[in-house]
């Protein structure tokens, strides 16, 4: 049932659920996780919760759509954060920071499709080279990360003491790397993935995905994510277009 002040519309949590279309459990899930602002209680003991609720329960209910991967994950909670400490602006950087993200993968994952089939330039056709921590930009990993790779032999081996330059071709295979392990592969089917591309070429590779009883192949796998991301990016869409709507309660 719905209750007013003089300045504002009050709901209890059935009410608001029912607005919201988020079930009870799920709205008192996000308050225990601090994704909610406090509620305001009343003196008879009963929680009341306010119109910029509704916002904070659309903000997780976007952010929460769909699982893609650890990193989009952990930039999605500064929109939570912002949403819970109704700070509009710190809102709108952190939707734009998402969605930029968001694109980002979508861009790389793409990248590293084109490079599985076969459909990027020939080896030496760019002759590029980036450090380490530039290819962790472009790549959307982090330098510990490349140097882990390295260590797990997914990348050509250099002497101790050499520079790491990375020439187009390795950042290529890096996109890779992060679409397979992005997509549950284990460190080991990755190894035994670009062992035998190297060796054998795109085909026979793809088999040494094939655990027993799969039935999905990578090609198929990087469908699937992209049309994750390509929801996430609608998802994200909505999230920067709130930024407008919370400045003006």
């Amino acid at each position: 049932m719905m209750a007013k002040t003089e300045n504002e519309e009050e709901w209890k949590i059935g009410s608001l659920s029912r607005l919201t279309g988020v079930k009870a459990g799920t709205i008192r899930f996000y308050e225990k996780c601090g994704f909610l602002e406090p509620a305001k209680r009343l003196p008879n003991g009963y929680r009341v919760f306010c119109r910029r609720h509704i916002y904070q329960i659309r903000a997780c209910r976007l952010v929460f759509g769909g699982f893609v991967n650890k990193r989009l994950r952990r930039i999605s909670l500064d929109i939570l954060q912002a949403a819970r400490d109704w700070n509009p602006e710190a809102y709108r950087q952190a939707a734009d920071r998402y969605l930029q993200a968001v694109e980002e993968d979508i861009r790389r994952t793409k990248i590293a499709v084109d490079f599985v089939m076969d459909k990027l330039r020939e080896p030496g056709a760019d002759s590029s080279v980036y450090t380490k921590k530039q290819a962790a930009g472009l790549v959307g990993a982090t330098p510990e990360a490349i140097r882990n790779w390295e260590r797990n032999g997914l990348l050509p081996q250099r002497a101790r003491y050499e520079k790491r330059l990375y020439s187009q071709q390795e950042l290529n295979r890096m996109y890779v790397i992060r679409l397979l392990l992005d997509n549950g592969y284990s460190m080991m089917a990755v190894r035994s993935f670009f062992r035998e591309y190297d060796r054998e070429g795109r085909e026979s590779a793809m088999l040494q995905l094939m655990e027993p009883g799969e039935d999905e192949d990578l090609i198929y796998r990087a469908d699937r994510y992209m049309e994750t991301l390509l929801s996430t990016q609608e998802k994200a869409r909505q999230l920067c277009a709130m930024a407008d709507e919370m400045k003006e309660h």
